[in-house]
């Protein structure tokens, strides 16, 4: 059964939903890749050399917007498998990104506490660490409940997808899915094949059963 059965606040179903989501997360990396590509070129042009993890954020993006086009792709053709790769692959980018934000934190009480010899220092410098921390944790919160949403919304229509079912919850009509990929009728119980009446036995001969 579906986790949602409508999605954008019962405006649309989960299908429509997963492709508002697939768009909306393919302009978000899109917008990041290309913020961070510029200040790539940027500090390059600045005789600055791009580290190691610049790169391999851009890298993620490039991935990601991949696997969101995927996603949408798979919307379209019900592709379910597409749908799960996009739900893991957006899951454990959200737990990396938990990870980084927690490090931040740390190390950037870590630089107060280093200047706790001086008392006037410190002050500006817990001044200035929660100028940093609380836009990075307030965009890390909307992330997370943009995420979370989409989640939502993408695995109620894998599900629906997975178990073939339409999306308002009904069994799809009969020949709607190939032979031997179709859902089961309501209650999962098939109807049982009625025994031949006895003028049929007595017509071909054949003994009735006591």
């Amino acid at each position: 059964m579906a986790i949602l059965k409508n999605s954008c606040c019962g405006c649309c179903n989960v299908r429509q939903g997963s492709i508002v989501v697939g768009v909306l997360f393919l302009i978000l990396h899109l917008i990041d890749l290309g913020i961070k590509a510029n200040n790539m070129s940027s500090m390059a042009a600045a005789g600055y050399s791009v580290s190691g993890t610049d790169a391999a954020s851009v890298a993620i993006d490039v991935v990601a917007i991949v696997i969101d086009a995927l996603m949408i792709y798979g919307v379209i053709k019900a592709i379910s498998t597409l749908l799960l790769v996009w739900v893991v692959f957006v899951v454990i980018i959200l737990v990396a990104e938990l990870i980084i934000v927690i490090v931040v934190t740390v190390i950037a009480l870590g630089l107060v506490g280093a200047s706790a010899a001086s008392p006037g220092a410190q002050g500006g410098a817990f001044g200035f660490i929660l100028l940093i921390l609380i836009p990075v944790w307030i965009i890390y919160i909307l992330i997370l409940l943009l995420v979370i949403y989409g989640v939502l919304v993408v695995y109620s229509h894998y599900q629906n997808l997975r178990d073939g079912v339409v999306d308002d919850g009904s069994a799809p009509p009969p020949g709607a899915y190939p032979l031997g990929n179709a859902a089961p009728p309501p209650g999962g119980v098939y109807p049982q094949a009625g025994a031949a009446p006895p003028s049929y036995e007595m017509q071909q001969g054949i003994p009735q059963k006591v």
